[in-house]
């Protein structure tokens, strides 16, 4: 599955679950403030935030740019170069990180390292392993972990690949956020939703119990019509 992030929504989301500390994600939480302050009502496609910030401050969109554009109208224009110091902050950061100051470039790296690192991820959730005592495993679970899950609304039971994020292992009775690639994807198509439950298992025994933080995967989202 290869991942399109084209609105603020998907890349703060993506953020979000980026538990590593990176110049990249403090370059992006920068481009998302900026794109947050744009007076624009209900802005939501980033391609759209860049034309109309050019449109106003010039293109190239440059650092130099942002900051001597002069202020005409102070109750119009204001949000306008609050955003404009977001990005100018973060052309900034680029800079003094010996990277690029082009903004399209800048951004591009910004998608693509997000793109790229939620790759081949069918949703992101937050998983529960059982002790053993409660039946679960006597030994810890390495990223990339291959269990069996199954959701309460079916019997059927697919394989998922467990990527944990920000760590390489899970201890029985711990919790942990990961990414996880299902097998079965055309089987459950249209079928899930945020916060939905589920167990994983090896084999019958269920080892853990997850619940679904974020689908990432458009084709096995539910419709919302469907949703109740």
């Amino acid at each position: 599955m290869t991942l399109n992030i084209r609105t603020y929504n998907q890349l703060a989301s993506l953020i979000d679950y980026d538990l590593k500390i990176s110049r990249i994600k403090d370059l992006a939480e920068l481009f998302l403030s900026g794109m947050r302050d744009w007076p624009t009502y209900n802005q939501t496609e980033i391609l759209d935030y860049v034309k109309e910030l050019k449109d106003y401050f010039g293109n190239p969109l440059t650092i130099e740019a942002i900051r001597t554009k002069r202020i005409n109208n102070l109750e119009f224009d204001c949000w306008h170069h609050e955003s404009g110091n977001s990005i100018s902050d973060m052309l900034e950061i680029s800079k003094l990180g010996n990277d690029a100051v082009d903004s399209d470039v800048v951004l591009n790296k910004i998608i693509s390292y997000y793109e790229t690192e939620f790759a081949n991820t069918d949703f992101v959730a937050d998983l529960k392993y059982r002790t053993t005592e409660e039946g679960g495993r006597k030994l810890p679970a390495f990223s990339k972990y291959r269990s069996q899950v199954k959701f309460e609304f079916d019997e059927m039971q697919t394989s998922g690949v467990q990527t944990f994020i920000d760590q390489d292992k899970v201890l029985p009775g711990e919790s942990i956020r990961a990414k996880i690639r299902l097998s079965e994807v055309d089987y459950f198509a249209g079928k899930l939703e945020d916060d939905m439950h589920f167990e994983f298992r090896e084999g019958p025994r269920i080892i853990g119990n997850g619940k679904i933080r974020l689908i990432l995967n458009e084709k096995l989202k539910k419709p919302l019509d469907k949703i109740v």
